[in-house]
């Protein structure tokens, strides 16, 4: 009896979370994972990229059956030309994963990237996706098929979504522990290392300033290393599939830590990472701490993409006048009275404190 195509996506999207709690160089998880979905969607030519996440600069390449000609030209188009599901657009409005055909309509003669290089060089659909955390940008992939080939499906680009999440996840524990190994003077971020048994094997004098002692035995605040740590072990068994081992906690201070799990190359052992957050990796804590309703929370997130107040009703089916009552609300309960205020209160600054 076949699999279903459901269930053949699920292991994808494990296979994939699997190699990405295992903290590796950027090009090596990019060729690993590359081999894996290329096996489930199909595609003739790819590019697996690195960004610099503060300019979405490309600074590294993963390059699969790309003509080099072409590659430099899609890198000037990127720059310089206003075009259908651009990489910094995507990241911009949270969109993990869109096909150009879907984008167009199956219009692909109007992208300006299309007509200049994929045409010309035999190609036909695009897919692309980007690897964020919370509006952090590691890198994206685009994955091309010939002219003669099916268009990417609405599954595939569903399926590129999900997995997204996870190669983000992996780039940046990869850089956090390549970052705090080669310098012991670094002490951000704070790295506990626990083994299978939930013993502390190392510890930083970062992640103790956070947390207090992280071998205590009534856990308390400590208790967050540990189930970080677990579900990074079973991500990378492939016991379980969902969202990268990743939590939220308070320090001792009251500030807001993003704590991430990675299993080890040396058997047994999990690095457990911390670093203060970002408003946007707490944007909903937020959200729910100010008690904004289901559809409160939908406006503000829509209000944070930049997308104009007429267009925002239109995408939720609701009235003007009934946006700018969810509106008025939204900023009456975040304390705030326009939407930069809202912006920086929910997505730029470096580090968030409890008011508490």
């Amino acid at each position: 009896m076949a699999t279903p195509p459901r269930a053949r996506d699920d292991r994808l999207v494990q296979s994939v979370a699997r190699e990405c709690a295992r903290p590796q160089d950027a090009f090596a998880l990019y060729e690993r994972v590359a081999a894996l979905v290329r096996r489930q969607v199909p595609y003739d030519a790819a590019g697996w990229i690195l960004v610099d996440p503060d300019t979405m600069l490309l600074n590294g390449v993963y390059e699969q059956d790309v003509p080099r000609t072409a590659h430099l030209s899609l890198m000037e188009l990127e720059l310089s030309q206003d075009d259908f599901t651009k990489f910094v657009d995507l990241a911009r409005t949270g969109v993990a994963a869109a096909s150009l055909s879907a984008a167009t309509d199956g219009r692909l003669e109007l992208s300006p990237r299309w007509r200049a290089v994929y045409e010309p060089n035999g190609f036909g659909d695009e897919l692309r996706a980007v690897f964020c955390t919370a509006d952090v940008c590691w890198g994206h992939v685009c994955l091309t098929r010939t002219a003669d080939a099916p268009w990417f499906t609405l599954r595939e680009v569903d399926l590129l979504a999900r997995i997204a999440p996870h190669v983000a996840h992996g780039i940046r524990t990869g850089l956090l522990l390549d970052e705090a190994w080669f310098d012991p003077a670094q002490e951000t971020p704070g790295i506990v290392v626990l083994d299978d048994d939930g013993r502390v094997v190392s510890s930083t004098p970062r992640a103790l300033d956070w947390l207090g002692p992280v071998d205590d035995d009534r856990l308390q605040r400590s208790a967050v290393l540990h189930e970080v740590a677990m579900r990074a072990r079973a991500l990378a068994a492939g016991d379980v599939d969902g969202a990268p081992a990743v939590a939220k906690v308070r320090a001792v201070s009251g500030e807001w830590l993003v704590v991430r799990g990675s299993c080890l190359e040396t058997a047994g052992q999990t690095a457990v990472l911390l670093e203060p957050a970002r408003r946007a990796d707490v944007a909903c804590l937020l959200m729910h701490l100010h008690e904004l309703t289901p559809r409160e929370r939908q406006v503000a997130q829509l209000l944070l993409t930049g997308m104009a107040t007429a267009d925002i009703a239109a995408e939720l089916w609701i009235t003007p006048d009934t946006l700018k009552g969810h509106v008025k609300s939204v900023f009456a309960k975040l304390g705030v009275s326009s939407r930069p205020e809202l912006f920086a209160r929910l997505s730029h600054a470096p580090v968030v404190r409890s008011s508490a």
